[in-house]
């Protein structure tokens, strides 16, 4: 993952970043500033945090709620900076070192907490699962990619792959004792990664383009932190006790479901989607770089199977 076209030095995306509208008032300068420090491996994620956190306390205050565009910037290094996967591992570690800040307190001496989904700061993170998963995963619609915009269909891969990477690398660091929703949240991006490339049908021809932008993303979420999806498959982890699907994603293009067991993690649906990596794998017309994608993550898939077998022997 690197070397990307498209990517850019910490410098180059904070100087652009630092110029954004909606990144002017001092707190975000100073978030800016900070990961662009850290991804230059001038502070360490600790200091990172403690000086992020620290920038933003006054406001906290203020209004529980004012975070987000704290969270907008960072989703931006993100998609611009994880090209290489360090990067996104000093991210990860930057979060996962504010959430175990000291609480912020109000004049009481109470602890902080955004009332709307009982969110502590600084433990919970508040707004950042929400955040990265309405601006860090992007959806692209195919009628935009149909007219022969390759740049941009290369930069959606680009950013959806650097997302997922960061988004299993997160999963893997969160402490299923710790926060629940962000828990939730990573959770639920993983599936929808599944969801988009491997239980929607292929067919027509159009829909090979849309497996090759989410394909990648979704063997990532394998290759990164497959044993622990295969883990809450295990314990059949958000099963609702209904159907519940998602036949809005890609738009009108691929809305036509291929998985129809139940809904939340389950050992069925891991071996839909390995059988789904395999016979991706070998579609006529497809990427070269996209079908190694499913061929290593349906191996890992297979390794991890195999495996438990061994365990349960």
């Amino acid at each position: 993952m690197t070397g990307t076209p498209g990517s850019c030095s910490a410098e180059q995306w904070a100087n652009r970043a630092l110029l954004r509208s909606s990144w002017q008032r001092p707190e975000e300068q100073v978030a800016i500033r900070t990961i662009a420090n850290l991804l230059r491996r001038q502070i360490t994620p600790q200091i990172a945090a403690a000086t992020i956190a620290t920038s933003y306390e006054a406001r906290i205050k203020s209004d529980p709620d004012d975070v987000w565009f704290l969270w907008t910037a960072l989703c931006d290094a993100i998609h611009h900076l994880g090209d290489e996967i360090e990067n996104l591992g000093l991210l990860v570690k930057m979060v996962r070192c504010i959430s175990k800040l000291p609480n912020v307190l109000d004049e009481n001496g109470d602890p902080i907490i955004r009332k709307t989904k009982a969110q502590m700061y600084w433990r919970d993170v508040p707004r950042f699962a929400y955040c990265f998963s309405e601006t860090a995963i992007e959806y692209p619609y195919l009628e935009d990619l149909d007219r022969g915009l390759g740049l941009k269909r290369d930069s959606t891969t680009r950013r959806l792959l650097n997302a997922s990477v960061f988004g299993a690398l997160y999963l893997l660091e969160l402490d299923p004792d710790g926060s629940r929703y962000d828990f939730q949240y990573a959770r639920k991006l993983a599936r929808d990664h599944f969801l988009c490339a491997l239980e929607l049908a292929t067919e027509p021809h159009n829909q090979i383009r849309r497996t090759e932008i989410f394909l990648p993303p979704a063997a990532m979420w394998i290759l990164i932190a497959g044993r622990n999806i295969y883990k809450y498959c295990e314990l059949d982890m958000d099963y609702q006790g209904e159907d519940v699907y998602q036949c809005w994603v890609g738009g009108e293009h691929g809305s036509e479901l291929t998985f129809l067991g139940k809904d939340g993690y389950s050992i069925d649906r891991w071996t839909f989607w390995r059988t789904r990596f395999e016979q991706i794998s070998v579609l006529e017309g497809l990427d070269s770089d996209v079908m190694q994608y499913a061929i290593q993550a349906a191996e890992l898939m297979k390794k991890i199977e195999e495996a438990k077998d061994l365990e349960v022997r």
